[in-house]
């Protein structure tokens, strides 16, 4: 069976997560389904596709599919016959047509699936909820008749949800929970970035749920060492604040650690927070990278972008927020700052802890700072240019 591109250096610098392996391990051998959540930058795609490595899943990101019911069903369908059945990666492209899928050797239950979906794509006005039930069901036939288990990972599942948005489609998840609801030979492990809105989406199917946390200090001096060799204690204890446990983060400071430190443990302290905060500040890095891409996609997904950036303003250059700190900064009354600030809540930018509100990502908190202030560079600045920034480095 083909897997995806799991390179030997993944597999080596992949840390901790065990025991939520384990729990994942041990809900898909007695149920057909497992929901895996954690806020982006914590590492849950490096788990799934370590996962899927490990027990050859197949690992399917539903950002790369078509949110179309028709062509979400052909390809669906056709990634699972290619892990199955192709030969060589470059067959790909092939098994995601109908025409490829017809001239496959099946059992009688997936020839006749085939069969439906090319019937309801001839019509002028196809069936959708027909050819999503169909597509969802598929992969169990293919078990049965294959005589093996087929567990199949749905990395950014919440993807899924952009199927609503056609008139046929009544609500997607009962699609699918319904569809795979009586599985004995194939299991689901669904998983998203939308924390907030996937615990939601999820009550009333009530799958079982991992939700992953940061790491812990003793996992990121793991994570860390691997990547830029033994490390001072306190310098691992740097790292470990400055990038709030999260995986990404760590291993891009190691990268550069790696080639820019010294013997002094306290230079090297003050390395660490200089090389993340000049990272953030420079537009070709990674971590900047990463900060806009999460930025602009939260945004997309709430409303009233315009308030909802000087809310984000206001917590960015602040200890964390009372709401009554909030409306007074962005010169609104607390009614309507209350409902700005849910709808940062619900797309995980924000989070409240007792009174107060702040960034439920640290280094996001720190990018919004520098974005804010202006501080912008295209190649990585000196410590100099850095200076004056409020106690970032």
């Amino acid at each position: 069976m083909l897997q995806p591109d799991y390179t030997e250096k993944e597999s080596k610098l992949f840390t901790g997560r065990t025991s939520y392996i384990r729990q994942v391990e041990d809900i898909i051998s007695k149920k057909n389904i497992a929901a895996v959540i954690a806020p982006s930058g914590l590492g849950r795609t490096a788990m799934l596709r370590h996962l899927a490595a490990k027990h050859r899943h197949i690992y399917l990101d539903l950002r790369r599919f078509s949110t179309t019911p028709e062509s979400f069903s052909v390809e669906l369908i056709g990634t699972v016959c290619f892990f199955h059945l192709a030969k060589d990666a470059s067959e790909f492209g092939a098994f995601q047509g109908i025409e490829k899928l017809k001239e496959l050797k099946l059992g009688s239950r997936c020839t006749d699936i085939i069969s439906t979906v090319d019937n309801e794509l001839q019509k002028i006005k196809p069936d959708q909820e027909l050819l999503l039930t169909s597509a969802f069901g598929f992969a169990e036939k293919f078990a049965a008749e294959h005589n093996r288990k087929v567990t199949i990972t749905l990395n950014s599942f919440d993807e899924i949800l952009k199927l609503n948005n056609f008139s046929q489609v009544k609500d997607i998840l009962d699609l699918f929970f319904t569809a795979i609801s009586k599985n004995k030979d194939c299991c689901f492990i669904i998983s998203a970035s939308s924390a907030h809105m996937m615990r939601n989406a999820l009550k009333r199917h009530a799958p079982d749920i991992v939700e992953l946390q940061p790491l812990s200090l003793l996992e990121t001096k793991e994570l860390f060492e691997k990547a830029a060799g033994k490390s001072d204690e306190r310098v691992i204890k740097e790292v470990h604040s400055i990038s709030a446990g999260m995986p990404f983060i760590v291993r891009s400071i190691a990268s550069r650690f790696r080639e820019e430190r010294s013997a002094d443990a306290q230079k090297n302290i003050k390395l660490v927070r200089y090389i993340l905060t000049s990272d953030l500040a420079s537009v070709g890095s990674a971590p900047y990278s990463y900060c806009s891409r999460l930025f602009i996609g939260s945004l997309n997904r709430a409303r009233g972008e315009s308030l909802l950036k000087a809310i984000l303003k206001a917590v960015s250059q602040n200890r964390p927020l009372r709401l009554t700190e909030i409306a007074r900064l962005i010169y609104r009354s607390g009614p309507v700052t209350k409902s700005l600030l849910e709808r940062l809540i619900e797309v995980d930018l924000l989070v409240k802890t007792g009174n107060t509100f702040d960034f439920a990502n640290p280094v996001l908190k720190i990018w919004c700072r520098l974005m804010f202030s202006n501080v912008e560079f295209s190649e990585t600045p000196d410590e100099k240019s850095l200076a004056g920034l409020g106690g970032l480095l």
